[in-house]
């Protein structure tokens, strides 16, 4: 209302309408708390013992204060395991996503480094609570990633007295789960949802044939496939091949590698069914040809240098594997092949595998074969 004014008439002012209160705004919801991850003794000291000393006092080792990212980036995975825990226990309880993100970190980092019986212990809390589910679990598996996830099923299955069923039984519990998301994205028509859960879900069918292979059962690995829909035809030509293979079927597995429509892959395959046979001379030859038009495959020079192992050239299967050795990230099986062709051939060969270890310390950090520092046992020392 305004004041009074001598120049207009006096007007009562108008009752205003009934005063009410704004409708309160709906609570925030508590911030979730994984304070349950922050407890120190989840979380065990990973030896060191099993390390060869040219890695442990090498000059490419990190520093005490190196970060995350920079770990992971030189392959220096035992370091970043221990790194991951140490942020996770300084991080605020409420920083549920970095939590999670640094528990993958380190259960991933001890998978690498041949730790599974420790990253299975320590997964033991967040899979207790999706067991349990107990309320406000689902506000936190909502957080969890994919990568996570599947991490975490597969933990499921190491050291499982029933020979990794849960495991399996858990893929498919979630794989139920994708499924459902992906009839909500259908429905509501998300193109990006609907593309994620189909990825997934194609993604599930093979690593559940991976386990059962794990588990030995073969054949039902090869049934499994058969269900599987949507598939790349190629892909599934190319396992169920090498499923054959496996179960010592070398017919079946040509019958399937007819299919295979990817040439060099097919060629490979090929080669692979040529030492199945026993026919090693075949076999080195085309190993060659196809080494010979991809020198920069590693996985071709390695079974060229097998092939030749087989056909009694050992002293030219070493130099072919030294070779790799001194060029080459020193990949798992190249180590082990080539600390197998020392002890064949030499009788110093545990001088020639500790050579071999201080060649491989000596070399830049690199997270491309798997990690820069490894283990004594895979020298075969």
């Amino acid at each position: 209302p305004q004041p009074h004014s001598p120049s207009r008439p006096h007007t009562p002012p108008k009752t205003p309408p009934p005063y009410s209160h704004p409708p309160p705004s709906p609570p925030s919801p508590p911030p979730i708390s994984l304070q349950f991850l922050q407890s120190r003794s989840i979380y065990q000291a990973i030896p060191a013992d099993g390390i060869p000393n040219p890695f442990l006092a090498s000059d490419n080792r990190p520093g005490p204060e190196t970060e995350l990212p920079d770990l992971l980036k030189g392959g220096h995975f035992r370091r970043a395991a221990e790194r991951a825990v140490k942020d996770l226990l300084e991080s605020p309880p409420n920083a549920a996503e970095t939590i999670l993100q640094l528990l993958y970190v380190r259960l991933a980092c001890l998978i690498l480094i041949s730790r599974p019986d420790l990253a299975a212990a320590e997964a033991g809390p967040l899979t207790d609570l999706f067991a349990r589910n107990p309320p406000g679990a689902e506000d936190v598996i909502a957080l969890v990633s994919w990568d996570l996830r599947l991490l975490l099923v597969r933990l499921q299955s190491i050291g499982a007295a029933d020979g990794g069923r849960r495991g399996i039984m858990a893929l498919y519990a979630l794989a139920g789960e994708v499924r459902s998301k992906l009839r909500a994205a259908r429905f509501h028509k998300d193109d990006a949802a609907i593309s994620t859960c189909s990825a997934r879900l194609q993604d599930l069918g093979l690593i559940v044939c991976d386990t059962l292979v794990e588990m030995g059962e073969l054949e039902t690995a090869t049934r499994h496939l058969d269900t599987l829909s949507g598939m790349n035809e190629d892909e599934l030509a190319y396992r169920k091949a090498l499923l054959r293979v496996r179960v010592g079927d070398v017919n079946g597995a040509r019958e399937y590698a007819v299919k295979i429509q990817d040439q060099t892959r097919k060629r490979s395959f090929e080669a692979l069914l040529k030492i199945s046979a026993g026919d090693f001379s075949s076999a080195l030859d085309a190993w060659q040809t196809l080494a010979s038009e991809d020198p920069a495959d590693e996985l071709l020079a390695q079974n060229t240098a097998i092939s030749l192992l087989y056909t009694g050239q050992i002293l030219s299967a070493r130099t072919m594997l030294e070779d790799l050795a001194q060029r080459l990230p020193t990949f798992p099986t190249l180590l082990f092949n080539l600390s197998t062709v020392y002890e064949l051939c030499t009788e110093r060969a545990v001088d020639r595998k500790t050579q071999l270890v201080h060649q491989s310390a000596a070399k830049a950090p690199s997270s491309d074969s798997g990690g820069w520092e490894r283990s004594t046992f895979e020298f075969k020392l």
